[in-house]
């Protein structure tokens, strides 16, 4: 090999470098496996957690708008929300432009969430500045990581972790009440 200015590497370098060059892609290749060896446990440890975590949406999640419409002052009337409750685990940056359900509508907010049936989704919200509608898309496990990315397990962790604290706090709070009412009907 000839560095600028005409000098001849020593070939000793030169073979070290070659080498060095292969490690890379070596190296390049094996953090595509590994990472697609990662992300499969990824996906399967969501599964798991998806599971462990449904029995549990009923009583910590929420009911998302459905449909509503807005009126001139920005009022929502005729609102419907899903029966089913939900819990976000994640949320797109940018959103995609338009929805799978109807190619005419634009996706203004889009989240990833889980549903009390088990099921992980994405939630596609379209505002037209009169009727806000949306649109709830099924994901696989894979799908939700390859997305929204591994956030989507903590955020799962998370949500479970902070109602746990709230469950706890809520007990400490009942147990000192009876023991206020217990104290002075004594």
């Amino acid at each position: 090999m000839v560095l600028s200015g005409g000098m001849k590497m020593d070939p000793i370098i030169e073979d070290g470098f070659v080498r060095l060059t292969e490690t890379i892609k070596e190296y390049n290749g094996r953090i595509d496996e590994l990472d697609e060896a990662i992300r499969s446990d990824l996906a399967a440890l969501l599964s798991r957690m998806v599971t462990l975590t449904t029995p549990l949406i009923g009583s910590l999640g929420q009911q998302f708008l459905q449909k509503t419409k807005k009126d001139g002052k920005g009022e929502l009337y005729d609102t419907i929300h899903y029966d089913e409750k939900m819990i976000i685990i994640g949320r797109a940056e940018e959103p995609v432009t338009i929805r799978p359900d109807d190619m005419t509508r634009k996706v203004d907010k889009q989240f990833c969430v889980l549903t009390e049936k088990g099921a992980i989704s994405e939630l596609m919200f379209s505002d037209d500045g009169f009727i806000i509608d949306s649109y709830l898309n099924p994901l696989t496990a894979d799908e939700a990581i390859d997305f929204y990315g591994p956030g989507v397990i903590y955020m799962l962790y998370r949500a479970l972790h902070d109602y746990a604290n709230l469950e706890e706090e809520l007990i400490r709070s009942l147990e000192m009440t009876i023991a206020f009412i217990q104290g002075e009907n004594k």
